[in-house]
């Protein structure tokens, strides 16, 4: 949430009104001030299916993305000289030539297949996914029952190496011609038999189909009256079923050899120690009690040695003086040089170029060459998902602070 003016009004209004409060009661303590601290209102946020109708903005990126099943266009600004923000349009440089963004362009016709590959995936819009209601639960069958059934009704063939998915819907449509043809293929013709009244007669009854109705007589011998029966068809001798094929087994996977153990690397040779460089003539100065010139003349051999000037100098005490002031100014450059050193380490260029954007009306700053986001204070927030419409977070912190400052 913004600190707009209305906001401060309102939060001093409260903290006074505590105040106001508490001194009618007596009481002396501080609020708790974050408590006292108005609440935004909420606004209503639009659906995506909603947000899936709206008007092409022509002041945004024109990229379509999938949100929870609906096509709505990206939310932010396009860069300068493209139609696509910096993701999509680098997601679009990479693309051979005549392929698209995945989900189309939002000012374009919705495709129903990705368009970032030749033989895109097909897109499942929310408002084309078939209705999944007044569906029958199918029974839980195994793959081995759903395989004998067919092999009685098609050859092995036909469904030798096929998926389990593949398989069931086989299965399916087997069984639905099946209960087809057992409702046409009810017997065509239905007879009956009854025996004339005198018994040397049998009328037999039959009724096709289509309906019609005829009567054949049978004339007996009267020996033959009590022990006549009527033949039974012989039943068709069923088709002897073809064995299912045994499903081949899985080759066991060959056990993987064991990896090498790594040679020992070989110990490296030790370097000759580097002879040590001869100390410029100053370093060779001690100046400890032991190694002080202790006479004039010393201090003279010294002064030519060290180019100092003796000029002026009158007695051991002045010859003395002047070496502890050579001595102390050799301390003092020392210590600056080394004092430079460090600072230079501290003073390096930042060459990072940052992208201005905003997101959901909250302004961030992107790293052109690593991709990282920063708020304004040049903090890590985060980087962009693989789709580019959203930050994945560093911390909760920056995303409850993104959810309060968002319009």
């Amino acid at each position: 949430m913004k600190l707009t003016q209305a906001v401060v009004d309102q939060w001093l209004e409260a903290a006074w009104r505590d105040g106001y409060a508490k001194g009618v009661d007596g009481r002396d303590d501080l609020p708790d001030f974050a408590s006292l601290k108005p609440e935004p209102p909420k606004a209503e946020k639009s659906s995506f299916e909603e947000a899936s109708k709206l008007p092409f903005n022509p002041d945004k990126c024109c990229a379509r993305i999938l949100k929870d099943g609906w096509g709505i266009q990206c939310t932010r600004s396009f860069m300068d000289g493209c139609v696509f923000c910096k993701t999509h349009q680098k997601k679009f440089d990479s693309l051979e030539e005549g392929l698209d963004v995945p989900f189309g362009r939002f000012n374009e016709e919705r495709p129903t297949h990705s368009k970032d590959k030749k033989e895109g995936n097909k897109i499942a819009w929310a408002d084309t996914k078939p209705s999944k209601k007044g569906k029958a639960p199918s029974k839980s069958l195994k793959v081995g029952e759903m395989r004998d059934f067919l092999s009685t009704r098609i050859p092995n063939e036909n469904f030798k190496g096929l998926k389990k998915a593949d398989i069931r819907d086989l299965y399916e449509k087997e069984k639905e011609k099946m209960a087809s043809d057992s409702s046409s293929s009810s017997s065509d013709e239905e007879s009956s038999e009854k025996e004339s009244s005198d018994g040397n007669v049998s009328v037999i009854n039959y009724s096709n189909s289509s309906g019609e109705n005829y009567e054949v007589e049978i004339h007996h011998h009267p020996s033959d009256i009590t022990s006549f029966e009527p033949e039974p068809e012989p039943a068709p001798e069923p088709e002897p079923e073809p064995a299912s094929e045994p499903e081949p087994e899985p080759e066991p996977e060959p056990e993987p050899e064991p990896a090498p153990e790594p040679e020992p690397a070989p110990e490296p040779e030790p370097e000759p120690a580097p002879e040590p460089e001869p100390a410029p003539e100053t370093e060779a100065v001690d100046s400890s009690p032991v190694d002080s010139p202790n006479t004039i003349s010393e201090y003279k051999a010294l002064f030519k040695k060290l180019n100092i000037d003796p000029e002026g100098l009158k007695g051991k005490r002045d010859y003395k003086l002047k070496h502890e002031e050579y001595l102390k100014e050799l301390e003092d450059q020392t210590e600056s040089l080394s004092g430079s050193d460090s600072d230079s380490d501290d003073l390096e260029e930042d060459k990072s170029n940052y992208q201005a954007f905003d997101l959901d009306g909250v302004e961030y700053l992107e790293d052109e060459d690593t991709g990282k986001i920063y708020n304004p204070k040049h903090q890590y927030v985060g980087v962009w998902n693989e789709d580019g419409d959203d930050i994945v977070w560093s911390s909760d912190e920056f995303k409850e602070q993104h959810e309060t400052q968002r319009d």
